[in-house]
């Protein structure tokens, strides 16, 4: 043929025995000139799941006048290949959906979402942006997440957005936290009101932003923590000299946030800790936020 001058010597890949394999249960190889082509379209359309037609034809864009490939010939190759006409006996199960369905109607409904009720009143008004900036191990989303119920628990709206590589627990940790009274439609921080930076890797996440920082951001920096040169009020905070370990630290600092009534209050973050923990880690949660000094 004038248009496969190019891949004499390749294999063909039969397309119908590839799918009838990974499990298609409807699979038909037809010439595009036969007879019944509307039917087998019509047919695999309506069959309920995963349907494939191999339609075999001439492209009449290029190669027309040297191509002489005629229909007879398409039903010639079309014979000498393993027929597949429709249903592939071996393959037949409930459709996915409505399978799916079936399963799902058997099955106990879940618990709707657990609600938060407003019960504090929160030290601060307006909305609150905060970052925690950390690495891999120091438990940064988690944080934020306890962050937000303690913002919801004084009536809040609360976002969260992380930002970690795929790498496991290596590299940087961000957690962006912003708390509002009204619904949030923006979720972006520029101006936060705390930066918690707890490690170089996650600093090095929001230089930018830390160096365009002015003197209402509090910065509240772990010993031994670089910062690139900002404007914001820095803070340093020793947790070693409280006996903390570096995977306690985002929650410790959520202690010292609470302690100082900056953002969050300690009934409030004890009440999100509550949600958050049960039983020995919830005791061991409290005890350090109770610990870390101001």
């Amino acid at each position: 043929m004038g248009s496969g001058f190019l891949n004499r010597l390749e294999k063909p890949v039969d397309i119908c025995q590839i799918a009838a394999a990974a499990g298609a249960p409807y699979v038909t190889r037809s010439s595009s000139y036969a007879p019944d082509l509307v039917d087998e379209i019509v047919a695999a359309i309506r069959y309920e799941g995963f349907s494939l037609i191999d339609m075999w034809g001439m492209c009449p864009g290029r190669y027309t006048k040297r191509n002489k490939l005629t229909p007879k010939m398409i039903d010639a190759g079309l014979e000498a290949l393993p027929p597949f006409k429709g249903p592939v006996a071996s393959n037949q199960r409930p459709e996915y959906g409505q399978g799916y369905c079936a399963i799902t109607g058997q099955m106990k409904a879940p618990a709707g979402p657990a609600k938060v009720a407003a019960r504090f009143t929160p030290p601060t008004s307006g909305r609150q942006e905060v970052l925690i900036l950390g690495s891999a191990g120091q438990r940064i989303v988690t944080a934020g997440e306890i962050f937000c119920l303690a913002g919801m628990t004084a009536g809040w709206h609360a976002s969260l957005k992380n930002d970690y590589p795929i790498t496991v627990l290596r590299g940087h940790s961000v957690s962006e936290m912003v708390l509002a009274p009204e619904p949030i439609d923006y979720t972006g921080i520029d101006r936060p009101s705390v930066v918690v930076a707890l490690a170089d890797e996650g600093v090095g996440r929001r230089k930018q932003l830390l160096a365009q920082l002015g003197s209402e951001t509090l910065i509240l920096k772990a010993a031994g923590v670089n910062l690139p040169a900002t404007g914001a009020t820095v803070q340093e905070i020793d947790f070693k000299a409280d006996k903390i370990k570096v995977q306690d630290w985002a929650l410790a600092s959520l202690g010292l946030l609470a302690k100082r009534n900056l953002v969050i209050s300690m009934e409030m973050l004890k009440a999100a800790l509550e949600m958050r923990f049960k039983k020995e880690i919830l005791a061991t949660a409290k005890e350090l936020v109770d610990r870390v000094s101001e």
